[in-house]
């Protein structure tokens, strides 16, 4: 593991419930990549609302490389630990002046 959270992020979570990281996560080919995917899901969505596009992993085994990636769970084994499980995946997006309102979360 790589620890790319340094010990006052993993602490402010842990005081705070968050922590911010302020550095790209994957390199632009990666994120162009996953970009296309996005791309993809929104273009196949159909009637649903953008929100709908929940556990995409489910359908589509490309998200698994960024899901599972190195770069992700070396950010997050610091906070929880080893034990890492994916549990959910969502593209969050909402088309503008359609959808439903969504509370503060």
């Amino acid at each position: 593991m790589t620890q790319l959270l340094t010990k006052a992020e993993v602490d402010a979570y842990g005081e705070q419930g968050y922590t911010l990281y302020k550095k790209p996560v994957f390199s632009k080919e990666k994120m162009d990549k996953l970009r296309g995917i996005f791309e993809d899901h929104l273009a196949e969505k159909g009637d649903k609302l953008s929100d709908e596009l929940d556990t995409p992993h489910f359908r589509d085994k490309r998200l698994l490389e960024f899901l599972l990636a190195d770069e992700v769970l070396d950010l997050v084994e610091p906070i929880i630990g080893p034990n890492i499980m994916l549990w959910s995946s969502h593209f969050i997006c909402k088309d503008p002046y359609v959808g439903r309102a969504t509370p503060w979360h």
